[in-house]
């Protein structure tokens, strides 16, 4: 068979294609050997990312401690991981040791980040840190703007403002995560979707917000949250949870106990949903409480038990709305207190146990209870307070 010089040119530049294709199918793989680690291919991680092509998929394994600020800006499929395990920390005290911006499916495993300012994220999608920690900086452990991240199995702890921040985008704490003993929040959220899927139950699954210096949880500005599984919001400064600002969180599951504040905060016409077994106990200023035009519903099975102060205050033209089976007893103030023109609706029977000399269900100014009210004793609640059903 004959075949012409074009057509043979036209088949070797197939052939060419052909083998550029397949040869990107395959990951690049490098190695970075810094101080205290075994030698690897550069000393540096910001060399290794200048040696490798802007889309992925890429790889750097990394040992010993690493003194730069890492960037990783406009990069795909890109894998990060300690090689078992390695140290990122800032070249100066006001660097990051990591920042990324403008990339897609970028994993981070098994790194611990050491002062600075903490990692940033900007405009990102599918970020994932995996078995990390972030401790120690001079400013918020982990922020994210826009971005869609994941973290999980991770700790974010000692660090002088918040453990995590997040404007705009959406953010997961994918189980196994604690963010522990830094200044500010535990974690906030402004304008954005936080999604916190605790464990199952297993011991080492749960996501622990504890011992932050102010709130462990906070929603601002129409942010969203939604919280399942076992997460752990306690032994926070000010408040457990709180959502303001025309914000919402459903939760579902877990746990809201010895915060210094009250547990629930849900205010300025936010909503607030809590299903499945919750337990809000032992907070040293109140359980929940829905003020400022908001509402809220306990979805059967919620415990607010054991807090200093009132169980469940819904105050300032609020609306809580109960399906039933929820419990709320032993708390040092009364069970229920219904205030300014707030409206409370039993759609099925609670069980409330004030302690002694308090009232299960307290009733003031204008407010409105709609349902059987005759279980919860003693009260003070007439039918001044009391909706009257229209046949």
């Amino acid at each position: 068979m004959h075949i012409s010089s074009s057509g043979s040119k036209l088949l070797l530049m197939g052939l060419l294609v052909l083998l550029l294709s397949s040869s990107r199918a395959f990951a690049t793989d490098t190695t970075v050997g810094c101080p205290g680690g075994t030698p690897g291919d550069f000393t540096s991680i910001n060399a290794a990312l200048a040696s490798l092509p802007a889309a992925g998929p890429n790889s750097i394994a990394i040992s010993g401690t690493c003194t730069e600020n890492v960037f990783v800006f406009n990069r795909t499929d890109l894998s990060i991981f300690g090689n078992p395990n390695a140290t990122i920390q800032p070249a100066t005290v006001t660097g990051r040791p990591m920042f990324l911006s403008g990339s897609q499916r970028i994993s981070v495993n098994n790194i611990v980040f050491n002062g600075g300012r903490g990692i940033f994220i900007n405009t990102s999608t599918d970020v994932s840190f995996d078995s990390d920690t972030v401790q120690n900086g001079a400013g918020i452990g982990i922020t994210a703007i826009d971005s869609l991240t994941h973290v999980s199995n991770s700790t974010i702890n000692n660090n002088s403002r918040s453990g995590i921040s997040v404007g705009g985008g959406t953010f997961y704490l994918d189980s196994g995560v604690n963010v522990t003993n830094n200044l500010r929040s535990g974690v906030s959220a402004v304008t954005a979707h936080l999604i916190l899927n605790g464990g199952d139950g297993t011991p080492g699954t749960a996501n622990v917000i504890s011992h932050n210096g102010l709130v462990g949880v906070a929603l601002f500005n129409t942010a969203e949250g939604d919280i399942s599984g076992d997460n752990q919001i306690t032994f926070n400064g000010t408040v457990g949870l709180e959502a303001v600002h025309t914000s919402s969180v459903l939760m579902s599951d877990g746990i809201i106990n010895n915060n210094t504040g009250v547990g629930v905060h849900c205010g300025e016409t936010s909503h607030c949903e809590f299903s499945g077994t919750t337990n809000i106990n032992s907070n040293a200023a109140g359980g929940v409480e829905i003020t400022d035009h908001s509402d809220a519903y306990l979805d059967g099975g919620i415990v607010i038990s054991g807090n200093t102060g009132v169980g469940l205050l819904i105050d300032l033209s609020s609306l809580l709305n109960s399906l039933g089976g929820n419990t709320i007893t032993n708390n040092t103030g009364d069970a229920v207190v219904l205030n300014t023109l707030s409206v409370l609706k039993f759609a099925l029977p609670d069980t409330i146990t004030p302690t002694t000399g308090n009232l299960a269900l307290n009733c003031n100014n204008g407010s409105l209870v709609s349902g059987d009210v005759s279980p919860y004793k003693p009260k003070k609640c007439g039918l001044a307070f009391q909706t009257v059903p229209i046949h």
